[in-house]
């Protein structure tokens, strides 16, 4: 079924931090859990189904003012969520840099009611910017938007973040303050919802150098003191 639907990505752009980072947030350090935390995306797709399929309709230049809007407001909710915009340096931190978030423009030759009536999983993975085991090498980001327009105008939104930088809290906080801002009720910082201080897990429990050093081989044993405790 997957194969009867053609996605065919036709923009892709990088969008920075409507404001630069500052300075003394230029890091963000991990957690020891973050640093076990496997390297995978972790998938999240809002479906919006179209309430006017009138072949009169410029579907194409609704679609360009809408694309624009999600753009805009993201880059302004990257200003409070600036760690999502940085680089992995190594295992330890991240780098609030101001590299961008991946937003990818697509369009979906079907009408949206193929798959809603029908999920499937083969086609709902082409809705989303990039598999779940990607790395950030491969990915290029650590968040990434993919905004799908359906004939008839449906749109769907692909979210993928790595799971180091966010789990399904933050990343809800941050879905609902974008939102916000696209409304436009978030015109001061007082209405969009913050998430908790960056890198606060990691003065609690402090990443570990063992996780960015070569492991040791079978039958060597480990002198990392952090873990002399569980054996």
């Amino acid at each position: 079924m997957a194969s009867e639907i053609k996605v065919e990505i036709i923009h892709k752009e990088t969008i920075k931090p409507s404001s630069p980072s500052p300075h003394h947030l230029a890091k963000s350090k991990l957690s020891i859990f973050d640093q076990m935390t496997p390297e995978i995306y972790v998938p999240l797709l809002l479906l919006y189904p179209s309430n006017n399929c009138d072949d009169e309709v410029d579907h194409h230049s609704l679609f360009s003012e809408r694309s624009h809007l999600l753009k805009t407001s993201l880059s302004e909710a990257l200003t409070h969520f600036y760690v999502f915009a940085g680089e992995f340096e190594y295992n330890v931190s991240i780098s609030c840099n101001d590299h961008g978030v991946g937003f990818i423009e697509s369009q979906v030759y079907c009408p949206i009611s193929k798959v809603l009536d029908k999920p499937n999983f083969g086609i709902l993975k082409q809705l989303i910017p990039t598999a779940i085991e990607s790395k950030q090498a491969e990915a290029g980001h650590l968040l990434l938007v993919q905004v799908n327009l359906f004939e008839c105008g449906g749109l769907t939104i692909g979210v993928s973040i790595s799971h180091k930088v966010a789990d399904a809290s933050t990343l809800s906080t941050f879905i609902k303050s974008w939102a916000a801002i696209a409304l436009g009720s978030a015109s001061t910082t007082d209405h969009v919802l913050l998430p908790t201080e960056f890198g606060v897990a990691s003065t609690l429990f402090p990443p570990q150098d063992f996780f960015n050093s070569p492991q040791p081989k079978a039958g060597q044993g480990c002198d990392c003191p952090w873990l002399s405790q569980y054996y």
